[in-house]
C-alpha cells in the first residue's frame, strides 16, 4: 500500500469530493460522543501507536483512570508516551498529579501559566501520523458523555499542519516543567486557595419532591397491582441507592392512608427513613412516631418501627390487628431469618399478625442462597423491578470504573479454583496486589475500599499483611456480631481504616456510600453475586466522582459469566460475548475493561463453557418458577424476568411445552398432535422472529378475527415498525406455510394458520379449532407474547428492514427480504441473489477453520472500517452472471453485508452481525490453491460500506 497515495486520496474525500474511494483511517474525521465516543477513538488510536503525545488543560482522577488498563497493555508492548497538561484554574485535583505519577509509560510535564486551554492529541503510526484537536479534555464526561467535538487528520511526517502541531507540542514540552513528587507537594499546598470559588449560600431546593424517570413507572405498577389485581401485597426489587425509601414515601402519597407501618431491622435507619417520608408527605410533627429500644410513640399516624419491637406480643395487643392500613417492610428478603430454635422470623410474626389493605416490601436481593423464596412472602406480586444496569442508565448511581485485572502468576502458575491457601496470601500476591491498586487508584489516604476474598483464613491473613505494609486493613465476617461489622464500617468511613475485606457478608443489605474502590480476590461463580458486591459502592455522595472496580482474573472455570453480568439481554451468543469482552460498552460515564492477559483469561473460559448445558436451564426455570409463584413459568415470565434468553429455551427444548415436561413433576395436559405442530412452528418461526408483524397479526385476528391489508400497515407505521405491501406477502406465505421447503411443511403439520381473500385476513379453520382447547390457546398467546415483548423492550429499531449492529441468521435475512421461497442453507452458503435481482445478501466469516464447505483459505478481511476485501465462490469470474450483476450495480442497496468473527459455529454460533448496505468498487479476477492444491477461479472484490462499522464492534470482529 502506498500510504502518500492513501493520505491524499482520504484529504479529497474529506475536504474536496466525499464520493471518492478512500480508506477510512486516512479520512478526515468528527470525533464525538455521539458516533461512538471519544475514549474509543483515543483507545484504538492508542493500541496502533509507537508512541503519542497528549497536550490538555484538564485531567480528572475518572478521566485517566478510562485509559489506565490500555496505557498498561501498550506498556507491555514497549510503548511510551507524553502529557502536557496545566495548572489552569486550579482545575486539576493534586490527587491526579499523583496518579499521573504512578504510570510507568507516560511521562509527565506541567504548564504553569495561566490560559493554557489546548486538548491536542498526536500519535505515531510509523507509516503515519494522526492527531485529534478539538474540545475533549481528559474527563471522564469529556471522553464518553459530553457534546465534544474533535477533528481527526492524518498525514505522513512531512504534512505541514501535522508537522507544525509537533512543533507546538515540542515548544509546550520546553516550557513546561517535569512532574515531581516535590512539585506535587508544593501544589497540594497552595491548591485549596486556588481552587476555591467564591463563597456561595446554598440554595434550598424549590418546591415538592417529585419522583423521578425510574420511580414513575414503579407507583404506576403498584397503583395497577392494588386496583386491577386487587393484590393485598407486593415487592418492589431495586438496586442500592436507586431511592426505595422515596419511592414507598411516594406511594403512601398516592395510597392516603389513615395509618402507616415503617419497618426496618436496624434502630440506625430509622431517623434517615422517618426524614425522607416527611419530605415527601409533609405534616404536623407530631404525624411521625418512632417505635425503637429508646422510644415508643404509638399513637401517631406514621409510625417507624425496628422489627423485634413492632413484633412484641405486648405492641401487637396495645395496637390491634388493624391498627394499620399501609405496611411497608424494608430489606423484605430478611423476613425468613430467625433465631435459632424460634419457628416463625420476627418479620413472619409481624405478618401473620397485622391485616393492612396493602403490604409492600423492598430488596435490592431478592436471590437468595439460603432458599428464602422473598416472593412467596408477597404473593408472588412482583410490582417493579429495578436493576443496577437500569439504575446506571438512569443516572440514579456513581459511575463505576471496572478493570479486569490479570491476576498473580509465578513461575507460569496462575491463580484458579483449586489454588492452595498459601499462594493466594504468599507475600508476592500481595505485593502484587498493591502494585495494581496503587496503579488504578485511589489509594493511600484518598480510598475507602471494599476487598472480597474468597475464604475465611485467607481474609484474616491478607489483612495481617496488609497492615504489616502499613495499609490500615480489617477482616469482618458472618461469625462478627453485628456491632462489630458496624464499628468496622463506621472506622472505614471516618479514614482510620483504608480497607474491609470480607468473604461475602457485604454481598447485601450494607450501605456506605463512601466506598470508592471494590476489590474482587476471588472468582466469579453468580452473576447476580458479582452484580451485589460491585453494587455496594454505587450509592451517589458529594464529591464522589466514581467507583474503581478492579477484578482479579484467573484461570476460573467461570470467569465467563463476569461479561455476561453486564449484559441485560441474557444472551447465551458466545459472539455477543466476545463482544462485551473485547470491546465492551456500557452506558453513561461507566467504563469496563480487560487488561490484555485478563482480556485472554475471560475468552478462553467462554469459548470453553457450555451454556447449554442443562443444569443452566433447569437452575433459571427453578429459580423463575419460584418468582412468579410456584406455576408453571411461561415465555413471557422468562423474557421478562429470568437470566435464560427466549431465543435459547426454544434452541434447546423447540418449545417452552418441551422444556415443561422436562422440569415439572406434575403430568402436563397433553397436546394433539395438530396442536404440537402448531406451537413448535410459532416457537421456532413466530416466538424468536426478527420482525413483530407474524406475531402481531396472529395475535390481532385471535381478538377480531379479520384483519385487512390497509389496517396492518396503518398499525405498523403508527408503531414505527417497517412494513410494506411486499413485507405483507411474506407474512401471508409463512403463516400459510406455503413458504416453507416441503419437509418444514411436514414438520409444521401441513396446516396454515391463516388464510386470506381479496385483502382481508382470517385464521385458518384448523388452527381456530385448535384454539378451542384453553390449554393450547395459552401456549399460542404465550409464544406471541413473548414475541412482542422482547421485540418492544429492546434497544432495536423497527423503523428500518434490518439493525446495524444487531445479529441475523442466514434463514431471518432470507425472510426480512422478502424471498418468495424459504432457501436451503447449503445453497445459500456466502451470498445468494434475489431472483429478482433486488437484494443479495453476503454472509462473511473472517476466520475459516478446516470445517469451511468451499475448501479455500480465503482471506476476506477490513481494510478498514468502511472497506474490506471479498472472496467470491469457487469457480466464478467478473464475467459470471450473478457477480456480473453485482459489479455493475453503482449504488448502495443491493448488496446486504453479514459479518461474524469466525465459522465456528460451536464458538462463535452462526448468525451474523448486520453492518449495512455495501456496494463493489473494485472487482479483480484472481487464481487461488483450494485445500486440494488444486488451482481455482475466484474474484477478490473490494467493498465500500455506506455506513462505517462501529468502532466497538470492529474491534470485536478483527482483534483475537
Amino acid at each position: 500500500m502506498n500510504t502518500d497515495n492513501e493520505i491524499a486520496k482520504g484529504i479529497h474525500f474529506g475536504f474536496i469530493d466525499n464520493q471518492t474511494q478512500a480508506l477510512a483511517r486516512f479520512q478526515p474525521a468528527l470525533v464525538t460522543n455521539q458516533n461512538s465516543t471519544v475514549l474509543d477513538s483515543l483507545e484504538e488510536e492508542l493500541r496502533g501507536a509507537q508512541s503519542f503525545t497528549i497536550a490538555v488543560a484538564f485531567v480528572t482522577l475518572g478521566g485517566l483512570l478510562d485509559l489506565k488498563s490500555t496505557l498498561a497493555d501498550i506498556a507491555a508492548h514497549g510503548v511510551k508516551g507524553r502529557l502536557i497538561t496545566s495548572t489552569y484554574l486550579g482545575f486539576n485535583n493534586p490527587d491526579v498529579f499523583a496518579d499521573l505519577l504512578q504510570i510507568p509509560n507516560l511521562d509527565v510535564r506541567v504548564f504553569d501559566q495561566d490560559g493554557f486551554h489546548t486538548k491536542a492529541y498526536y500519535f505515531d503510526h510509523g507509516e503515519y501520523e494522526s492527531i485529534l484537536i478539538g474540545s475533549a479534555n481528559l474527563t471522564q464526561n469529556a471522553l464518553k458523555k459530553n457534546f465534544e467535538w474533535n477533528l481527526r487528520v492524518t498525514s505522513t511526517e512531512r504534512g505541514d499542519v501535522v508537522c507544525d502541531v509537533k512543533a507546538n507540542l515540542e515548544d509546550l514540552w520546553a516550557q513546561a516543567l517535569p512532574l515531581t513528587s516535590q512539585w506535587i507537594a508544593t501544589y497540594r499546598k497552595d491548591w485549596h486557595r486556588l481552587a476555591q470559588p467564591p463563597a456561595v449560600t446554598p440554595k434550598k431546593p424549590q418546591g415538592p419532591i417529585v419522583p423521578n424517570e425510574m420511580q414513575r413507572p414503579a407507583l404506576a405498577a403498584l397503583k395497577r397491582l392494588r386496583q386491577v389485581e386487587q393484590a393485598k401485597k407486593g415487592l418492589v426489587v431495586a438496586a442500592t441507592g436507586t431511592g426505595k425509601t422515596y419511592l414507598a414515601a411516594f406511594d403512601v402519597q398516592q395510597f392516603q392512608p389513615q395509618r402507616l407501618l415503617f419497618v426496618v431491622h436496624r434502630e440506625q435507619i430509622l431517623r434517615k427513613s422517618l426524614a425522607s417520608f416527611r419530605q415527601v408527605l409533609g405534616g404536623p410533627d407530631t404525624d411521625y412516631g418512632i417505635l425503637s429500644g429508646t422510644e415508643h410513640q404509638i399513637h401517631c399516624k406514621y409510625l417507624f418501627a425496628t422489627v423485634n419491637m413492632i413484633s412484641k406480643p405486648s405492641v401487637r395487643e396495645a395496637l390491634g390487628r388493624d391498627a394499620f392500613d399501609y405496611i411497608i417492610i424494608d430489606e423484605a428478603h430478611r423476613v425468613s431469618q430467625k433465631p435459632a430454635g424460634d419457628k416463625k422470623s420476627m418479620y413472619q410474626q409481624l405478618m401473620a399478625f397485622y391485616q393492612p389493605q396493602f403490604m409492600l416490601g423492598m430488596t435490592a436481593t431478592p436471590e437468595r442462597t439460603d432458599g428464602t423464596n422473598v416472593y412467596q412472602y408477597f404473593d408472588y406480586h412482583l410490582a417493579y423491578e429495578i436493576s443496577l444496569l437500569d439504575a446506571l442508565d438512569h443516572d440514579l448511581l456513581a459511575p463505576f470504573h471496572y478493570i479486569g485485572v490479570t491476576d498473580y502468576e509465578q513461575n507460569g502458575q496462575v491463580i484458579d479454583d483449586k489454588t492452595n491457601l498459601r499462594y493466594l496470601v504468599s507475600d508476592e500476591r500481595v505485593n502484587y496486589l498493591i502494585a495494581k491498586t496503587y496503579y488504578y487508584g485511589p489509594r493511600e489516604g484518598g480510598v475507602h475500599g471494599l476487598i472480597f476474598v474468597s475464604r475465611v483464613e485467607e481474609g484474616r491473613e491478607l489483612a495481617e499483611k496488609l497492615n504489616a505494609r502499613g495499609i490500615h486493613a480489617q477482616f469482618v465476617s458472618a461469625m462478627d456480631t453485628v456491632q462489630a461489622r458496624e464499628k468496622a464500617v463506621k472506622l472505614l468511613e471516618a479514614g482510620q481504616l483504608q480497607y474491609l475485606l470480607t468473604v461475602d457478608i457485604f454481598n447485601e443489605g450494607v450501605d456506605i456510600p463512601i466506598l470508592n474502590q471494590i476489590v474482587m480476590m476471588r472468582p466469579t461463580k453468580s452473576s447476580i453475586i458479582f452484580l451485589q458486591q460491585l453494587g455496594r459502592g454505587l450509592r451517589k455522595l458529594p464529591g464522589k466522582e466514581s467507583v474503581t472496580v478492579l477484578d482479579f482474573i484467573g484461570n476460573y472455570d467461570q470467569n465467563y459469566m463476569i461479561p455476561m453480568a453486564f449484559d441485560q439481554s441474557h444472551t447465551s451468543n458466545k459472539e455477543k460475548i466476545r463482544k462485551q469482552i473485547i470491546s465492551p460498552s456500557i452506558s453513561g460515564v461507566s467504563t469496563i475493561h480487560f487488561e490484555e492477559v485478563a482480556r485472554k483469561r475471560v475468552l478462553e473460559a467462554v469459548s470453553k463453557a457450555r451454556l447449554d448445558d442443562m443444569k443452566r436451564f433447569k437452575s433459571a426455570y427453578c429459580n423463575l418458577r419460584d418468582k412468579i409463584g410456584l406455576r408453571a413459568p411461561m415465555l413471557l415470565d422468562f423474557a421478562k424476568f429470568s437470566s435464560i434468553a427466549v431465543p435459547d429455551i426454544v434452541a434447546k427444548f423447540k418449545t417452552l411445552y418441551d422444556m415443561q415436561q422436562k422440569f415439572e413433576t406434575v403430568k402436563l395436559t397433553p397436546l394433539s398432535h395438530t396442536q404440537y405442530a402448531f406451537l413448535l412452528f410459532l416457537s421456532r418461526e413466530v416466538a424468536v422472529a426478527k420482525r413483530p408483524l407474524e406475531a402481531w397479526v396472529l395475535q390481532t385476528l385471535i381478538a377480531q378475527h379479520a384483519l385487512k391489508d390497509s389496517e396492518i400497515l396503518s398499525a405498523m407505521q403508527a408503531q414505527h415498525i417497517f412494513c410494506d405491501h411486499e413485507s405483507l406477502t411474506s407474512v401471508e406465505r409463512i403463516l400459510n406455510l406455503s413458504y416453507f421447503m416441503k419437509k418444514n411443511q411436514e414438520k409444521y403439520g401441513n396446516e396454515p394458520l391463516i388464510h386470506k381473500e381479496h385483502g382481508v385476513w382470517h385464521l385458518a379453520e384448523v388452527f381456530q379449532d385448535a384454539l378451542k382447547e384453553p390449554v393450547f390457546k395459552h401456549f399460542v398467546a404465550d409464544t406471541l407474547a413473548a414475541n412482542l415483548w422482547e421485540l418492544h423492550q429492546s434497544s432495536v429499531q423497527h423503523e428500518n428492514r434490518f439493525t446495524v449492529g444487531e445479529k441475523y441468521y442466514r434463514a431471518d435475512v432470507i425472510k426480512l427480504l422478502n424471498w418468495q421461497d424459504e432457501q436451503n442453507g447449503q445453497n445459500v452458503g456466502g451470498y445468494i441473489m434475489r431472483p429478482d435481482g433486488q437484494y443479495f445478501p453476503i454472509f462473511i466469516a473472517l476466520e475459516k477453520t478446516d470445517q469451511f464447505q468451499n475448501k479455500m483459505a480465503y482471506e476476506d478481511e477490513f481494510l478498514d472500517r468502511s472497506t474490506m476485501t471479498w472472496f467470491s465462490k469457487s469457480g466464478r469470474t467478473t464475467a459470471s452472471k450473478t457477480e456480473k450483476a453485482v459489479i455493475d450495480y453503482p449504488d448502495f442497496g443491493m448488496i446486504q453485508l453479514f459479518v461474524k468473527k469466525s465459522d465456528d459455529d460451536k464458538r462463535e454460533g452462526n448468525d451474523f452481525y448486520y453492518l449495512g448496505s455495501a456496494k463493489v468498487i473494485q472487482a479483480v479476477d484472481t487464481i487461488e490453491q483450494n485445500a486440494d492444491n488444486k488451482a481455482t477461479k475466484l474474484i477478490k472484490f473490494t467493498l465500500r460500506l455506506e455506513r462505517e462499522v462501529d468502532l466497538s464492534l470492529y474491534r470485536a470482529l478483527n482483534v483475537d
